[in-house]
């Protein structure tokens, strides 16, 4: 400050006096200059618009006459060295040079000069430039760095290079940041340009690291917009937009569409991917760069993941969950995309929509049932467990004859053994006569208190798939085995529901339709495969549904399925065609025709003045069946359910009195029961074989079971006609004490 005293109190006529300066002492040096009066020039007043450099030449121009126009001519010029630094170091020796020389009369006019203490040696090569003419502060170090933003962009800054310099002018330090068209290219200092809203965002954004492909150039200037109007604050602008909470639910809703509200919601999920709970949902998006790809990304990924990866049972479980949502047109395109590995892709299916249900299908029926089945379509499982039968003197052959119906169903394949079943079945006195006709197991029902829903073409080979369902909902459950009239055709079979009275009833022919008509969407022309089912069992859940609703409201006591007849898919897939001619056209794709005579037809029935069909052939002059067929007299087309689902007590309990019990290879073993409430009807099903209970008491019941001879662990199913009151753990143990003996005594 000496030398700059000592000049201004010189009498002598001199050019400006330069002081080089850095950031530590520019603001203290501006307030003692100030302190001793002196007035400022700014070169911000030079710059003839917002976004113009300053006019150097005016500038010096008004040095040189501030002597005469001036009354106070003693100056201090700001904001010169800065401007002189940006425009880098030919125009700083230009214009310095200039003012080293320049005449100024008696004028004193002191230049504060920062960030060009690296350019005073230029200067000092004039050996005129003495310490009378300039000082040196030290140190002079400049910090000063610039981001310069195109206008366009809209970042949240200082609005032009003239309220850039206004600022340097007043002393700021460190990094300043600018939106100005202006070039900057030969500058001293550090410039970073500023080109994009997304390099506008990430400069505003600490720790802003997605790339720019993540979106376009429209949605990142939307978004830097939105960033300005809330004060920079990123989580902010995602608060704004409905972002701020749970980002893992509704994910199809929310990221499905090209809205830049779907975009943000990506962004979101990118911008916050450490801080996700579903480990399936960062494994994706880690996969993913565009924004157009997030969707279809995280319902693909999973089939990059083998199942024996570790990862893979909760990948399952958290990706089950993003794509519930899901169209069947988007599952669609994954199910084809899945098949790229046979051996993989059944892992990677779900239950979600029909389209990987019928997938799930077609997969078992051309590779076989896997344990994982039960985790991915539990509903098939359900469907194919061996349901056995209650009625007399039937139980046996219909529980044998259904489950094994139902593996040829699901497999696409004819068993030998069970067509010659079926043969003999059809040649013999019909064993279907020995169940009560449907007319007269419903005639104990109270019509005011009952709803009766016709389910056409309900067979019984649903009904382990029935049970299941009644037991998730806490149904109570009696079944009663009827049969059609022949043929098995619904003028004929209809009369129950006909003569029903009231308002209490209603009909449901979406599976009859399923099975027969091409409103129901399937052909075996098409498509051999039995993925009929997948919605043949969904219409099926929906029945039951509707029942728990109807119970549940109280709006009926019982809640009565009935069907008027079943259907074949075994008879479709024999393709049987009989050759010799008949008087009349088969009907019901061939499986009846009108009675003719004489015929030789010892695997037919007659009956309502029909020729039925009790084998797997089909009668000339009718077309061919969809999938399923209905009319003849196999046994899944005869026999049907009368399903009764009432509201169930959910407090009984079943219990084994001992837990561990003796066996004997000669004898078996008795387990005991205890019921926490009457109960009645009681069985047990052990290794799919029904055992009766005799009562002991009013809460217990023994059970004798002869054919239990083997030590060891056995589970069994408890119920109370047909409700599935519980199961219990059987701990068998042999006379030794041991659970794994083979019987010293057996041999």
């Amino acid at each position: 400050m000496n030398a700059v005293t000592k000049y201004l109190a010189s009498n002598s006529i001199m050019p400006p006096f330069f002081c080089f300066v850095g950031d530590s002492q520019y603001v203290k040096l501006k307030c003692e200059l100030s302190t001793l009066g002196l007035p400022f020039v700014h070169i911000s007043d030079y710059c003839s618009d917002e976004d113009k450099l300053p006019d150097t030449d005016a500038l010096l121009e008004y040095l040189q006459t501030a002597d005469i126009n001036l009354r106070n001519n003693k100056l201090v010029v700001l904001g010169l060295g800065e401007y002189l630094a940006l425009q880098g170091g030919k125009e700083t020796l230009r214009v310095l040079s200039r003012l080293k020389d320049l005449n100024i009369g008696k004028s004193k006019i002191v230049l504060l000069l920062r960030g060009l203490a690296s350019q005073s040696g230029e200067l000092q090569t004039d050996p005129r430039f003495d310490q009378r003419r300039f000082c040196e502060y030290n140190p002079a170090d400049c910090e000063l760095s610039f981001t310069l933003a195109a206008p366009s962009i809209g970042l949240s800054a200082l609005t032009g290079f003239k309220a850039m310099l206004a600022k340097l002018e007043n002393g700021a330090c460190g990094r300043m940041v600018v939106n100005s068209s202006i070039n900057l290219d030969n500058a001293l200092f550090t410039v970073r340009k500023i080109s994009s809203a997304y390099e506008g965002l990430t400069h505003s954004v600490k720790g802003f690291h997605l790339p720019c492909s993540c979106g376009t150039d429209e949605q990142w200037a939307r978004l830097l917009e939105d960033l300005n109007e809330n004060d920079g604050s990123l989580e902010a602008v995602f608060d704004l937009h409905g972002l701020g909470g749970d980002l893992e639910a509704d994910f199809y809703i929310r990221v499905t569409g090209l809205a830049f509200r779907n975009w943000l919601y990506y962004i979101a999920l990118k911008h916050k991917v450490s801080t996700l709970a579903n480990g399936y949902l960062r494994f994706a998006l880690d996969k993913t760069i565009y924004f157009e790809d997030c969707g279809t990304n995280i319902l693909n990924a999973i089939i990059d993941i083998p199942h024996t990866d570790k990862r893979f049972s909760s990948f399952y479980i958290e990706r089950k969950t993003l794509v519930e949502k899901y169209p069947e047109s988007d599952i669609a395109a994954f199910v084809v995309k899945n098949r790229r590995d046979i051996s993989e892709s059944i892992y990677k299916l779900t239950d979600n929509t029909r389209a990987e249900r019928e997938e799930v299908i077609a997969w078992v029926s051309q590779n076989g049932m896997k344990p994982e089945i039960e985790d991915i379509y539990p509903a098939l499982p359900a469907y194919m467990k061996k349901y056995i039968f209650r009625c007399p003197s039937l139980a046996e052959l219909l529980t044998e004859y259904f489950d094994s119906y139902k593996q040829q169903k699901l497999s696409n394949t004819l068993n030998h053994a069970f067509l010659a079943q079926v043969e003999d079945l059809a040649h013999s006195p019909r064993e279907y006569n020995h169940l009560p006709t449907r007319d007269v197991l419903l005639e104990k029902y109270d019509q005011n208190e009952t709803f009766l829903l016709w389910l056409d073409a309900f067979g019984v080979e649903y009904l382990a798939f029935v049970e299941e369902l009644v037991r998730r909902r806490g149904l109570s459950l009696s079944v009663q085995i009827a049969r059609a009239e022949l043929p098995t055709i619904t003028s004929i079979n209809r009369s129950f529901y006909d003569a029903w009275q009231g308002n209490c009833k209603d009909k449901n022919d979406e599976l009859d339709e399923t099975k027969h008509k091409d409103k129901g969407g399937y052909n075996f022309t098409n498509n051999e495969l039995p993925v009929h089912l997948a919605k043949e069992l969904e219409i099926i859940a929906a029945v039951i549904d509707r029942a728990a609703t109807e119970l549940a409201l109280h709006h009926h006591k019982y809640f009565l399925i009935v069907s008027d007849h079943g259907a074949s898919r075994l008879a479709v897939l024999r393709r049987k065609e009989e050759r010799y001619e008949t008087d009349t056209k088969g009907e019901h794709s061939g499986r009846c025709c009108k009675l003719f005579q004489p015929y030789d037809l010892p695997f037919a029935a007659e009956e309502n003045g029909y020729l039925v069909l009790a084998d797997y052939g089909r009668f000339k002059g009718s077309r061919a069946a969809n999938v399923e067929v209905h009319g003849g007299a196999s046994l899944e087309e005869v026999v049907v359910p009368i399903i009764e689902l009432t509201l169930k007590d959910g407090n009984i309990t079943v219990q084994l009195v001992n837990e561990t019990v003796l066996v004997d290879f000669r004898t078996g073993a008795t387990i005991q029961l205890f019921f926490n409430a009457p109960v009645s009807n009681v069985s047990i099903v052990l290794n799919e074989k029904r055992y009766l209970a005799t009562q002991a008491d009013a809460h217990h019941y023994d059970v004798n079971l002869p054919e239990l001879k083997r030590a060891g662990d056995y589970f069994a199913d408890v119920y109370s006609g047909d409700d599935l009151i519980g199961k219990v753990a059987i701990r068998a143990q042999g006379r030794s004490g041991k659970v794994n003996d083979a019987f010293d005594d057996l041999f």
